[in-house]
């Protein structure tokens, strides 16, 4: 899983202006305490020490907080209308596991620090990306200038859920969706291709 640290060390300014975030709109106050909240909540599992009490702890908290079944068809792009109802039977308990997968090699980045929330943009009213750093760093730190990004969805209730993860500037969910869709056109598209995606999701969670 090289991308998620790729992801988290990686500078790209270009992905945040692909995504129309370069000229800032109003901060969302509710939408910081929210991601606050659960950065507070996260902060005293990281610091255990224990990795496989991390590891657990992250695995919850992605439970809790990720809507993973809007991410999961994100990551499919186009390719997520051609899926039978068999495949999609497959593919979301599939996608639950790798996205924790994918979420605890990142978090362990930053096992043991406290980030705290530093503002946020609110592209619309239900797409708010939220910034967080590392509160009091250590000196040399290779982090602790890192930019950590949470994009939140807001339904018209008012519910919010993480939807995406980042920093620097570097989106999961969109490197995701790139290595996603190109393992589906590489394998013939549809529903061929979504075969060939379910198949290498299982082979990586095994490895």
């Amino acid at each position: 899983m090289s991308l998620t640290r790729r992801a988290f060390a990686a500078l790209s300014a270009a992905s945040l202006i692909g995504l129309g975030i370069a000229s800032p709109a109003s901060a969302d106050q509710a939408a910081e305490t929210y991601v606050q909240n659960i950065l507070d909540e996260a902060a005293p599992k990281l610091q255990s020490g224990d990795k496989q009490a991390m590891f657990a702890a992250v695995d919850d908290l992605v439970d809790k907080y990720v809507d993973m079944r809007r991410v999961g068809r994100f990551v499919l792009g186009k390719y997520a209308r051609q899926m039978t109802d068999a495949q999609a039977a497959e593919y979301f308990p599939l996608f639950a596991d790798y996205a924790k997968m994918v979420y605890r090699n990142t978090m362990e980045n930053y096992a043991g620090q406290k980030l705290m929330v530093t503002g946020s943009v609110d592209r619309a009213a239900y797409d708010i990306v939220v910034n967080s750093k590392i509160a009091n760093p250590e000196p040399g730190d290779q982090f602790a200038d890192a930019l950590i990004h949470w994009r939140i969805y807001r339904d018209k209730e008012g519910a919010m859920s993480i939807f995406d993860a980042g920093a620097n500037e570097i989106w999961l969910a969109i490197e995701q969706q790139e290595q996603f869709t190109s393992i589906i056109a590489n394998n013939g598209g549809g529903e061929k291709g979504i075969d060939a995606l379910i198949a290498e999701m299982k082979a990586r969670l095994k490895s």
